[in-house]
């Protein structure tokens, strides 16, 4: 239970931000005259199939490389106008891969026993989140800084992916050095939700999560520091996987995270269905010397459930409806169709969540500006560049300046706290070894809200803490869009399990997908 003092500064911040946040959204609401644009609805039957799916056809020949990867590029040339997801486009790349492809298969030069065990997603086109390198391609971090800076070698799970046979077909938009949930950038500029053009995509993988859901990408990698893979995919209806601590390799990210932060860092798939979670995480997990079953058949009439159904806090915002009602219904399937049996379970101790959260991620950092801009930015006065910002004139967007600002304040980060800090990291670690095992998962919100209009998710950055808590746990976390609000907004919940205990979370995606229908394309419904 939360003590008096709790209580009161919680319900104090909650009225407060409900009275600034409905007024705030009233603005925002008029500013943009309500719903945006839809990207079109998908024609091509090939857009509508599965990364798995795909490779198999592939495999088996009755389908084309190059028609599926002719079919990906004619649908970002057509989505891109709306979206701005991409960064650099590699087509012509592309096509020659597909073609190579094409021609391996024909030659039967291998069994597709073979193909299938070696190079399990053999001509299937995929885009990357563009701090993440990939050689040849700009590696720009979404900043001015870097922008003609380009990769001499691939990241090692772009290299995981190419060697599984994954064609690079793109590069997608991200908050600038990843310091934001708005994939918006002075360089590349801003991303948009497929579902509603004013609406944000999300970030910092926010390029890739639009790009994606407006089928113009199968599958895609990105990363999560604070919930920057799950967030933006929460926001536009996909499956998105942050894997356990040490599963997937996190290296080959520009501008480099801190050695003390890096290890909050994970790299993860995102896509259109769940099966590919599957096999996109053998792929991702093939070198890590942890032996995971992805696809095992499990029996949920053993499965256990837990979930929490909101994090009360200073400053986090009350959970939607809609979300309250999603995680319900999960809830609700389980039970009815498979017995299982789920208990609500309330944690006191993520009352000051957010603040342990960075509390843990700056304590190791000696200089965080000179981290974010890898050296280049040393010269730049951050207070100055802020006041600048809004007369356009800032070098930076204002995801970088709010951090490298906000930082300094002792109400968000107080050395003098650290240690207090630690040990209610430590009570986390204890309360989730007790609460999950290899036979339960926690069910709870992604985020407390729906895709936010563009630059407004500024109000809800104290309510990542409903992802950014498992990066410094180090549990596995699967994002599952569970539902549509009535003017069409995707929202999803996360799946979250024991450490190694990925399998089993992302079976439990599949299986709510079954019965939820997972992704719809924009302007299907």
């Amino acid at each position: 239970m939360l003590t008096r003092m709790q209580t009161f500064w919680y319900w104090f911040w909650y009225i407060c931000l409900k009275i600034v946040n409905s007024i705030a959204h009233c603005i925002y609401f008029l500013f943009y005259c309500g719903k945006g644009k839809i990207v079109p609805s998908v024609k091509n039957p090939l857009l509508l199939k599965s990364a798995t799916k795909l490779a198999e056809e592939i495999r088996e020949g009755q389908l084309k490389s190059v028609d599926v990867v002719q079919a990906y590029i004619n649908r970002i040339l057509e989505v891109e106008p709306y979206i701005n997801a991409t960064v650099d486009r590699c087509f012509l790349d592309a096509m020659e891969e597909a073609r190579s492809v094409d021609a391996l298969i024909a030659s039967g030069q291998y069994t597709k026993e073979h193909l299938s065990d070696s190079k399990p997603l053999l001509g299937v086109p995929f885009s990357v989140k563009v701090l993440l390198l990939v050689k040849g391609l700009r590696c720009t971090g979404a900043s001015k800084l870097f922008a003609d800076l380009k990769a001499g070698d691939d990241s090692p799970s772009v290299a995981l992916m190419k060697k599984a046979g994954a064609i690079v077909i793109a590069t997608t938009n991200s908050a600038e050095m990843g310091m934001h949930f708005e994939s918006y950038n002075l360089l590349h500029g801003k991303s948009c939700n497929p579902y509603d053009t004013n609406r944000t995509s999300g970030g910092s993988s926010g390029g890739e999560s639009a790009l994606i859901s407006a089928a113009g990408s199968v599958l895609g990698l990105g990363n999560d520091m604070l919930g920057s893979i799950r967030v933006p995919c929460h926001f536009t209806g996909l499956f998105g996987h942050k894997p356990t601590m040490g599963l997937v390799p996190n290296l080959g990210c520009h501008p480099t995270p801190d050695p003390s932060m890096a290890h909050y860092v994970y790299t993860g798939p995102m896509c259109r269905y769940a099966e590919d979670l599957i096999v996109s995480m053998r792929v991702l997990s093939s070198e890590s010397g942890m032996a995971i079953s992805f696809g095992r058949k499990v029996d949920f009439r053993n499965l256990k459930i837990c979930y929490l159904k909101s994090i009360r806090g200073p400053m986090v915002a009350p959970v939607n409806k809609d979300v309250t009602q999603g995680l319900e219904n999960a809830i609700f399937y389980f039970k009815n169709k498979y017995e299982v049996n789920s208990k609500e379970v309330n944690i006191p101790s993520l009352y000051d969540a957010s603040r342990c959260v960075v509390s843990a991620l700056f304590q190791g950092i000696k200089d965080l500006k000179a981290t974010l801009t890898a050296g280049k930015g040393t010269h730049i006065n951050e207070k100055l560049d802020f006041v600048k910002y809004f007369f356009g004139k800032s070098t930076f967007s204002n995801g970088p300046l709010v951090t490298m600002n906000m930082s300094k304040i002792s109400m968000l980060y107080d050395e003098n706290k650290v240690a207090h800090y630690n040990e209610l990291l430590e009570s986390w670690v204890k309360e989730f070894d007790h609460l999950l095992d290899d036979n339960t998962v926690l069910l709870m919100p992604t985020l407390p809200v729906t895709a936010p209009y563009h630059t407004e998710m500024f109000y809800f950055l104290p309510s990542t803490c409903y992802t950014s808590i498992f990066n410094v746990l180090g549990l596995p976390s699967t994002q599952c869009p569970i539902g549509y609000t009535s003017n069409g907004l995707p929202y999803g919940i996360q799946i979250v399990g024991s450490k190694n205990n990925d399998a089993l979370t992302i079976a439990c995606a599949v299986e709510l997908e079954k019965a939820f229908g997972g992704w719809k394309s924009p302007g299907s419904f």
